[in-house]
């Protein structure tokens, strides 16, 4: 794909971004909290809530040297309860319900034991491992 084609490709998804945030917030304040809208906020709020986490435990902009296992385990764990913040915020299954509970921590855990098999496979294919990842990076950016 050119570079224009992805700048165009990116602009789409924070133009979609922005328009959906802001009439969705228009909406709530015209007609008054509606399921569908404050799914999508929280959906919204939990896409940047994981890409900060994602900034936080898998650069080394804030922490330079830990094992991707521990990486792992601070990124699950912080991102459930921000998954887990945003569900109930936005009440996306009855909360009073521990079988609902239950499966949206089922659900978490699967994918992402399935996101982390992706991503080990690829840095397997690639470089060796996350860590290898990491330090082949230190070494461009003359660290």
């Amino acid at each position: 794909m050119s570079q224009f084609a992805k700048q165009i490709v990116v602009s789409t998804c924070v133009m979609f971004t922005l328009f959906m945030a802001v009439s969705s917030v228009a909406v709530i304040i015209a007609t008054g909290p509606q399921y569908g809208l404050v799914m999508t906020l929280t959906l919204l709020l939990a896409s940047g809530l994981f890409a900060v986490l994602r900034g936080l435990w898998f650069t080394d902009r804030v922490i330079r040297k830990l094992t991707y296992p521990l990486r792992i385990l601070g990124f699950g764990i912080t991102g459930f309860v921000s998954l887990a913040a945003c569900a109930l915020l936005g009440g996306w299954f009855p909360m009073d319900n521990p079988w609902a509970w239950g499966s949206f921590a089922a659900i978490f855990l699967i994918t992402l034991g399935a996101f982390c098999l992706g991503y080990q496979i690829y840095f397997r294919k690639t470089v060796g491992n996350f860590d290898a990842a990491l330090r082949q990076y230190h070494q461009k950016m003359g660290r």
